[in-house]
């Protein structure tokens, strides 16, 4: 089922989900991201964020008040700029997470998903991450911007991530956003 929601009340009302989040790069994106650990932050839950510019991150964060500054709920983690680094990484901070305290992780991937490879390896990550779910004590947010995705792998590797993710986000500046949530 697909409804077009205030997707920042959306995420606080999901309880230990895996969700996707596919988008256009557009500035929502990030409000959106920023507001998610903003909240997670403010209720005392260990935030996580993954991204390949971690500097570019705290400073847009900062800019939309989430405090960066000596936050020991807060953890910004460096993944390599190479896709083939990038897997064991993942799911070896996915294993290390805080089993007792309630988390939120944003995981962004600005890998350009260009083989069929990459996005099986992705997809293969991904279901992984959501096998072990049951380990993970909070919501996890999976962040793909579609150009990144080679348009004739669109198609099949959107069908992968929707086999492991439990609520769908689409927001492009376009559309506006729609979330769709899965049995």
């Amino acid at each position: 089922m697909s409804k077009v929601v205030d997707v920042n009340k959306f995420l606080e009302e999901l309880e230990n989900t895996h969700i996707v989040l596919f988008h256009d790069g557009n500035n929502e994106t990030k409000k959106t991201e920023y507001n998610f650990i903003k909240k997670g932050l403010e209720s005392g839950q260990h935030c996580f964020y993954t991204t390949q510019k971690s500097q570019k991150i705290l400073g847009e964060m900062r800019e939309f008040g989430i405090n960066t500054e000596n936050n020991e709920l807060l953890h910004i983690v460096d993944i390599p700029n190479t896709f083939e680094n990038y897997s064991k990484m993942i799911l070896d901070k996915v294993e290390a997470l805080p089993e007792e305290a309630k988390i939120r992780v944003i995981s962004t991937h600005y890998f350009d998903f260009n083989t069929e490879e990459k996005t099986d390896r992705m997809a293969e990550i991904e279901q992984c991450v959501d096998d072990g779910f049951s380990k993970i004590n909070g919501n996890f947010l999976c962040s793909f911007e579609i150009s990144q995705i080679n348009q004739n792998l669109r198609d099949r590797f959107l069908n992968q991530l929707l086999e492991s993710h439990k609520a769908i986000i689409f927001q492009t500046k376009e559309k506006g956003t729609e979330v769709f949530t899965l049995p």
